[in-house]
């Protein structure tokens, strides 16, 4: 019996997700030269003046990641606009994150991987997201609010007058 995911009130389809981390495993196998210092540069959008887009397999896949690395709330964006991931300077959801970071921007780690390499990768998680009933990628803090609405995860604000 295949454990069935939600998405707010809808359910996630197993096998999508999985099709996802396949995504994730295939684009391991393309070679490409990095060297990442660890500095996590890349993870600070404001920074970099990029930010990360993810469809909506992979948001659900970093909800859960964050979730299960025991995250509790998401705090707002700093000044430095650092993913909402970013803990000490680190990822905590390093192994589920999106394809985006997989791919990404930083040029200490070596670039982008070239899109002709990738594009193939892209539209396979662009009709994962269509079955999902996506409508394309969004910004990393829109698509994690999606799942972290219900859930209560961005900022508790409200958590002092739940307290009382």
């Amino acid at each position: 019996m295949t454990r069935r995911h939600r998405l707010q009130d809808q359910e996630i389809d197993p096998e999508a997700i999985n099709a996802v981390h396949q995504v994730y495993r295939d684009l391991e196998q393309i070679p490409i030269q990095r060297h990442c210092t660890g500095r996590a540069d890349c993870c600070r959008f404001a920074l970099t003046g990029q930010t990360p887009f993810l469809t909506r397999g992979e948001a659900f896949i970093a909800h859960a990641a964050w979730r299960k690395a025991g995250g509790g709330p998401l705090p707002p964006s700093d000044a430095q606009g650092s993913c909402p991931f970013l803990r000490q300077g680190r990822c905590r959801i390093h192994q589920d994150r999106p394809f985006a970071c997989r791919t990404h921007f930083c040029s200490a780690a070596g670039g982008p991987h070239p899109r002709k390499s990738v594009r193939h990768l892209i539209q396979q998680l662009e009709h994962i997201d269509s079955l999902l009933g996506g409508s394309g990628s969004e910004n990393i803090y829109t698509a994690i609010q999606r799942f972290s609405r219900k859930n209560k995860l961005i900022g508790r604000a409200d958590s002092r007058r739940r307290k009382k």
